[in-house]
C-alpha cells in the first residue's frame, strides 16, 4: 500500500510540474525564441528614373504597394528586412558591387548604418546611407544621406525617412511587431 501511494504521489507531482511550465505564443518555423515578440524594420531605397524629375515620392505608401507606388517612376536599389530588434541595435544594409576598372577597384551600391531606439512599443531610427551609382544619364552619383531621428508608426505604412531632390534618392521604412 505504501509503495502504491508513493507511485501515485510521484505521478501527481510530475503532472503538477508540467502544469507549471509557461505557455508560449504559437511557435512557427524558424522561431527559436518560444514566441517572444519584438519590432521588425523594413527599409526600401529608391532612385528616380531618367525623365521622372517631376515625380514626388509620397510621404506614406500602403504596406503592400511599396513597389507599385514607384513603378515606372523610380527604381528600387535596396530592400531589407530585419527582425527581432532591441534598443540600441544597429542595422547594416549593404548591397554593393565591387569591380576592377581603370587599374583600380570601383565600388557601386548602398551602404547604410541605422541605429534604433526602442522605448516600449515606440521605435525611432537614425543613421547614414552612402549610395554610389551611375544613373541612366551616365552621371556618377556619390551620395551621402543623413537620416535624422524619426519615430516610426507601428503597423501603419511605409513612411518616407529621407529624400534628396538633387540625386532623386529616397529611403522608406516600415515597422511592425512580430515574432523574433
Amino acid at each position: 500500500m505504501k509503495k502504491t501511494y508513493m507511485i501515485v504521489a510521484g505521478f501527481i507531482l510530475a503532472g503538477v510540474s508540467l502544469l507549471m511550465i509557461p505557455v508560449q505564443a504559437k511557435i512557427t518555423a524558424g522561431d527559436i525564441t518560444g514566441g517572444t515578440k519584438a519590432p521588425h524594420v523594413n527599409i526600401a531605397i529608391f532612385h528616380k528614373l531618367h525623365g521622372q524629375d517631376d515625380f514626388q515620392y509620397p510621404e506614406y505608401i500602403d504596406k503592400d504597394q511599396i513597389l507599385q507606388a514607384t513603378q515606372g517612376k523610380a527604381q528600387f536599389i535596396a530592400i531589407s528586412h530585419t527582425a527581432g530588434l532591441k534598443d540600441g541595435d544597429v542595422m547594416t544594409i549593404a548591397n554593393d558591387v565591387l569591380r576592377e576598372g581603370a587599374g583600380d577597384f570601383e565600388d557601386f551600391g548602398v551602404d547604410c548604418q541605422l541605429s534604433l531606439h526602442i522605448q516600449g512599443s515606440d521605435v525611432s531610427l537614425a543613421g547614414i546611407c552612402q549610395i554610389l551609382m551611375i544613373d541612366q544619364d551616365g552621371r556618377e552619383i556619390e551620395h551621402k544621406g543623413i537620416i535624422k531621428s524619426i519615430a516610426m508608426k507601428s503597423g501603419v505604412d511605409w513612411q518616407l525617412l529621407y529624400y534628396d531632390a538633387e540625386d532623386g534618392i529616397a529611403v522608406y521604412a516600415d515597422e511592425e511587431i512580430g515574432l523574433e
